[in-house]
């Protein structure tokens, strides 16, 4: 009975560091990069809560997660695709190509370093 709060408590840390992790490099992107633009930052939470929650479920889903080279695959892909098809889909959102790999080639390397005990 422990062990599933524990795991349950672990997940919902890891969404949390997930979250603050990639608020902060789409924070930097948008310092960094002049066209990487949202137009509003209700858009950019949503987007970035997006990011996360997909990441987990993803991760849940799959047994990649196991390993750190997984969770780094999983989670660029996943903030790759989500920032993708948000710049063709939702109006307001401006990212460009290169940008969009930047930010998902860090938060992969960033799920890479992190330790297993967070997720």
């Amino acid at each position: 009975m422990s062990e599933k709060r524990e795991r349950r408590y672990t997940s919902w840390l890891g969404i949390i560091v997930r979250f603050v992790v990639t608020s902060f490099m789409v924070l930097l992107m948008q310092i960094l990069y002049p066209n990487f633009v949202f137009s509003n930052w209700m858009v950019g939470i949503a987007l970035i809560v997006a990011i996360s929650v997909v990441t987990y479920i993803i991760e849940r889903v799959t047994t990649l997660y196991r390993t750190p080279i997984g969770r780094g695959i999983i989670a660029f892909l996943a903030t790759f695709a989500i920032l993708y098809f948000a710049n063709m889909s939702v109006p307001g959102i401006k990212v460009p190509f290169v940008a969009n790999l930047i930010t998902s080639f860090v938060v992969g390397m960033f799920d890479i370093f992190l330790p297993d005990r967070v997720f």
